[in-house]
């Protein structure tokens, strides 16, 4: 998180510069952020979940479009998830679960009738589980499974209806996954919704069908919402041009 953090202030510094009133804004709005995310952290922690650290390259694979471990940011999260309304018909895929912060936090929150992360990295995996073996916490749902395979060949479950991204991977490993979601919605037909931060693959999204329904654009708190709908409910649209999407909500 250091390594992040020292990047995003450098970047902030350069943008802002000869627009002093900017900068200081801009500073204390990062520094705020840092202190946020330092306090839950430490409350998370208390409670058995230790997800701290940034590893930002994947160091087993060949492929650079695969992305290292960078935990969601907490404030992130919290805006996706309050932004979906959630039941206990819901189950959760999370692509790259690392080592289990979204995962163990949203059995906390939701009771999500199943949650499942695919995770590549054996070391993040045990990780994972280790923190959900420890955690202190209240559990809303209590089946959550964390599985170590490679997404673009991970069977997406017919009952998946919540996919969450952390920017895990782009380019062509990000469409090979998009086919595999695709493969499952044309074996069951339903709604499905992905909630992704850092939304980089919108292009690839919309032209699976996908509409985009919610979305914030400041970074590092960046992502959005896309909603696959049942066939009954789907429009011209769908089939390669985004719908408007509603107004951001602040996180």
């Amino acid at each position: 998180m250091g390594l992040a953090w020292h990047r995003q202030l450098a970047a902030a510094w350069r943008c802002t510069e000869g627009r002093p009133p900017r900068r200081a804004i801009t500073l204390s709005s990062l520094a705020l952020l840092r202190v946020e995310e330092i306090l839950t952290d430490a409350r998370y922690r208390r409670r058995g979940l230790e997800t701290e650290g940034i590893d930002p390259i994947f160091k087993f694979a060949l492929e650079t479009e695969l992305l290292g471990y960078v935990p969601t940011r907490w404030r992130a999260l919290r805006a996706l998830f309050r932004n979906k309304s959630i039941t206990s018909d819901d189950v959760l895929l999370d692509y790259g679960s690392g080592k289990g912060r979204t995962l163990i936090w949203a059995a906390a929150k939701y009771p999500f009738r199943r949650i499942i992360g695919i995770e590549l990295d054996a070391q993040h995996n045990a990780t994972a589980e280790a923190n959900l073996a420890r955690w202190r916490g209240r559990r809303l749902c209590t089946e959550v499974d964390i599985v170590q395979a490679d997404a673009t060949e991970y069977d997406v479950p017919d009952d998946v209806t919540i996919i969450f991204f952390a920017n895990p991977f782009f380019g062509a490993v990000f469409e090979k996954v998009v086919t595999k979601i695709q493969e499952s919605l044309a074996r069951n037909p339903r709604e499905l919704t992905i909630l992704y931060y850092h939304a980089r693959m919108h292009e690839t999204l919309i032209n699976a069908g996908f509409q985009l329904e919610r979305q914030r654009n400041s970074p590092p708190n960046d992502w959005a919402i896309y909603r696959y709908p049942r066939t009954a409910d789907r429009s011209p649209a769908v089939a390669g041009q985004p719908a408007r999407p509603r107004s951001s909500d602040v996180a």
